[in-house]
């Protein structure tokens, strides 16, 4: 059987906002009327929860479970499952069994919705999900009310926030609950940006930041230990800087028993020199430099303009003239740049105080982690120039996380009819 174009959350859909007609005839004769379509269960089970039907002229009370195939079920194993000996009805958008027995207890009545659908919202489903725009609602966003699409940014950005701190809550848990070491992890991961995240952050988890806070302030100590730890002071250039690097290196490494991460994957390719891996960790190597304690410190500022000022770094001298080990290059001062410090602060500061304020239930620090966003200037991406070519608001980082979030979670997946804009499209 070919795969259907319809998913099974449009069936949902359906359900919940009583789409379909009340009175129903199952795949085997029997009449079939809704008295109650029960409660809609995102947990695992039945897709509907205490749902009630009349079969004929008995009352049926149970739960209701939803395929896009009648086949689905025995696929998915529910024959075996005592979870769904109470179902009452199976709604299934095709019946391909021809009423075969789905359990122990006997045949559950089949309702199959092909045919049944009412055509407006069939192809109104059907437009969205089969789009070839990367935006799949791009022509019907129009008849959208922006207040409401407004509305629906705020609750996208809390539940990108809430997804980052799933992240930030796994690193505190494997670091002993211990705040300062998981912002050090996470401002890493974000030096890498989405091209070097994974090794910056296996890096930061490598190098124990007591081992970074007892070199504070030996400037070479520290390039040491950060370009040591990234698996590049391995080669054997000639230069003076890399030798002392390499000296410095291997005594910290004998002394706190490190060990390096494989120098290989760090990716070079395609990325103009300013984001280079050895620029970044130069500056990383900087701010480690110039802040002892990120975390103490940032949770009190009020002025996001300080913590600004406190992500500043400056690498070493050396990559005045360098952007990688060994090759001169024309003078630039590779100061972090405004932007790429806003790019730290949307993802590493922000999600760390929204699950610090979520952890210790402290409203203060979950408003911090929203304001730094609304006071950010909007990102500019491939995503987010898409959605203002649409006439959606891009002005803050607010807008921008919500909308990259939307993007990748339910465009990119067709999720329109969980989406409330697909939902608002769908009720027009």
């Amino acid at each position: 059987m070919s795969p259907s174009p319809i998913k099974e959350d449009f069936i949902h859909y359906l359900w919940k906002t009583k789409k379909i007609p009340k009175d129903l005839i199952s795949t085997e004769g029997l009449s079939i009327e809704i008295l109650d379509f029960g409660v809609h269960n995102l947990d695992s089970g039945p897709d509907f929860f205490n749902g009630k039907i009349k079969v004929n002229d008995t009352v049926w009370a149970g739960n209701i479970e939803m395929h896009v195939f009648a086949s689905d079920w025995l696929k998915h194993g529910h024959q075996h499952d005592k979870a769904y000996e109470n179902v009452i009805l199976h709604v299934v958008y095709e019946d391909d069994l021809q009423s075969e027995q789905l359990n122990a207890q006997g045949t559950i009545p089949t309702v199959e919705l092909k045919g049944s659908i009412p055509k407006s919202y069939l192809e109104t489903y059907l437009n969205l999900v089969q789009s070839g725009s990367e935006i799949p609602c791009k022509s019907l966003i129009g008849y959208v009310d922006k207040n409401k699409i407004d509305l629906w940014k705020y609750a996208l950005s809390i539940e990108r926030l809430q997804q980052k701190s799933q992240l930030v809550n796994e690193i505190l848990q494997s670091k002993g609950m211990d705040w300062e070491e998981t912002l050090y992890i996470m401002v890493a991961r974000y030096f890498g940006a989405k091209v070097n995240l994974d090794p910056f952050g296996r890096l930061a988890s490598s190098l124990p930041l007591h081992v970074i806070l007892k070199n504070k302030d030996k400037r070479e100590a520290l390039d040491a230990l950060i370009f040591g730890q990234a698996g590049m002071l391995d080669a054997n250039y000639t230069d003076e800087y890399f030798q002392k690097l390499k000296t410095e290196y291997n005594f910290q490494q004998k002394k706190y028993g490190l060990k390096a991460i494989d120098a290989v994957t760090w990716k070079f390719s395609k990325l103009r020199p300013m984001n280079f891996p050895t620029v970044r960790l130069a500056q990383f190597a900087g701010l480690m430099y110039r802040v002892s304690f990120l975390f103490s410190q940032i949770k009190e500022m009020e002025d996001i303009r300080e913590i600004k000022q406190m992500l500043v770094s400056q690498p070493s001298s050396y990559w005045d003239t360098h952007y990688r080990f060994g090759q001169d290059a024309h003078y630039v001062v590779k100061t972090t740049s405004t932007e790429f410090i806003e790019l730290l602060l949307i993802n590493a500061i922000s999600p760390v105080l929204y699950t610090y304020g979520l952890i210790h239930d402290e409203q203060q620090y979950i408003n911090k982690a929203i304001q730094i966003l609304e006071e950010i200037g909007g990102e500019t991406n491939v995503i987010t120039k898409a959605w203002k070519s649409m006439g959606i608001s891009t002005k803050t980082a607010f807008d921008t996380q919500a909308l990259i979030h939307l993007k990748n979670n339910y465009c990119n997946e067709k999720r329109c009819v969980a989406c409330k804009i697909g939902h608002e499209i769908m009720g027009k």
